[in-house]
């Protein structure tokens, strides 16, 4: 069970590098955004980019997923082939056709979000970096599929680079603003669609089997619901403070938001990246079930540590990196990173409805906790703003998973570790405890003594009695392999 976990969490550890250098740009990005474009501007981009992330979900139609399940599913090579052809081939023309119809309806958007038109250009650029997110969803999920992470890597290296060189300019040189922001967003997925297309058929050719697509389609539709459910859950709010409050507070909360789904970022996004399809590769297994647990202990693990580093620095870290518009952000850190938790548990939580082709349960654990969304986000955050906002984010992934947990049981039972989880949270809370009493500090010692202090965590563990013994002989193990080496140097 060791190696499966350690080949799972190696192949996610480079994922992770590849998706923290794919979002390395937005955050790299903060100190010009929020010193050339003022929170209303920031809010603006935010709404935009809802709207691609949005409809793009539509339009993908969850072949991203179909493709790992059926590449898997076949074991003879050029029926691989035929999967991921005919997946990129579909959302290709998805991906333009549903463009140009949204392209021609984009002054209807702007009258829709901002009631004036004025905003029609800038919808009509978001539309067509649609096209090039649905043609990059098959090659990433084949990438994915085929545990080159090394490329995948690179590549994201390579897109972040050429954003940032092009956002600067723009937007430093130029002072084209938002559409300095937007220009980019075209430039590089134009770049990007373009080489990962080519690579694709290059591996694959342009094969296409009818009977295949309708197999993705099948399994792919009724997660649709599910995934626009997703985006919902994650990005309501923001329509929400738009509506009862205003554009500049949806730049403020916009940016607490990125750094508070930074955990997300960081361990979440690279998680289910590789889980998509590993999560099918070892459910024949005799001890299956016991790895789906246990990668949910360890994966939650990571995740509330890092939670804890970043309630702990969140305010030194935006002193030092934001425009004193954006300061009052720290606030809504701590809650959006606390319901990081919850939104990246539910991805293992419903690992049954995949296995046991229950895909039409999905939609259900989503679309529950959305009507309970919006119905308290109309009594709430005219009341209550940016905070009410991000208690009702707690509330929704909360539901969300324990939702996914209750009905993927019924199909695929299985015993997960909550005990153990709940050991976490109480050593994060008592850390952070600790942490209100400390006295004020400059910035820089600030940093480093939070940090260590966060440092507390595992240790803290041990004396809940977190660890069983077999995890304690693997951290020996560890040890002295590390130990050996420092003789050896």
């Amino acid at each position: 069970m060791f190696e499966e976990l350690k080949k799972f969490f190696g192949h996610s550890i480079v994922y992770g590098i590849g998706s923290i250098i794919g979002r390395l740009m937005g955050f790299l990005m903060i100190p010009i955004y929020t010193r050339y474009l003022n929170p209303k501007e920031y809010g603006l981009i935010e709404i935009l980019d809802l709207n691609v992330c949005i409809i793009s979900t539509v339009l993908i139609a969850g072949f991203a997923a179909a493709l790992s399940k059926y590449y898997f599913y076949y074991k003879n090579e050029d029926d691989k082939k035929e999967v991921v052809s005919s997946a990129l081939i579909f959302n290709v023309l998805t991906g333009l056709i549903g463009s140009l119809l949204l392209f021609i309806f984009s002054r209807q958007f702007s009258m829709i979000f901002f009631k004036t038109d004025i905003y029609t250009y800038y919808f009509q650029l978001s539309f067509i970096t649609l096209i090039f997110e649905a043609c990059l969803s098959t090659p990433l999920a084949y990438l994915r599929v085929k545990e080159v992470s090394i490329l995948y890597v690179i590549i994201s290296t390579l897109r972040m680079f050429l954003g940032l060189v092009l956002n600067i300019y723009f937007i430093v040189f130029l002072h084209l603003g938002i559409l300095g922001v937007l220009y980019s967003g075209v430039v590089v997925g134009v770049v990007s669609s373009a080489y990962l297309i080519y690579y694709t058929i290059r591996e694959v050719g342009i094969p296409f089997s009818y009977s295949k697509l309708k197999e993705m389609f099948l399994f792919g539709v009724p997660l649709i619901p599910a995934d626009l459910g997703m985006y919902l859950l994650n990005y309501l709010d923001r329509f929400f403070l738009n509506k009862f409050c205003s554009l500049r507070i949806v730049g403020i909360y916009a940016l607490g938001a990125k750094f508070g789904m930074m955990v997300n970022t960081l361990i979440g996004q690279p998680f289910t990246m590789i889980w998509v399809a590993f999560r099918f590769k070892i459910s024949g297994r005799d001890d299956a079930k016991e790895i789906y647990a246990r990668i949910l202990t360890y994966f939650e693990f990571v995740l509330i540590f890092l939670t804890l580093w970043m309630i702990l620095l969140i305010k030194d870290i935006l002193i030092i990196v934001a425009g004193k518009e954006f300061f009052e952000a720290y606030k809504i850190v701590p809650l959006i990173a606390v319901s990081c938790l919850f939104f990246g548990a539910n991805y293992v939580l419903r690992i049954g409805l995949y296995l046991e082709k229950k895909t039409k349960w999905v939609p259900i654990t989503v679309w529950g906790p959305i009507i309970v969304t919006v119905i308290l986000s109309w009594i709430i955050i005219p009341k209550y703003g940016m905070t009410g906002a991000g208690i009702l984010k707690i509330l929704s992934y909360s539901s969300m998973a324990a939702t996914a947990w209750f009905v993927s049981q019924m199909f695929y039972p299985i015993s997960y570790e909550f005990k153990r989880i709940l050991k976490m949270v109480l050593a994060a809370i008592l850390i952070y405890l600790v942490s209100l009493f400390f006295p004020e500090m400059s910035i820089w010692f600030s940093l480093i003594v939070k940090s260590l202090l966060s440092i507390t965590f595992p240790i803290l563990l041990y004396f809940f009695n977190f660890y069983d013994e077999k995890e304690k002989e693997k951290v020996k193990e560890l040890w002295f392999k590390y130990e050996e080496k420092c003789i050896v140097r």
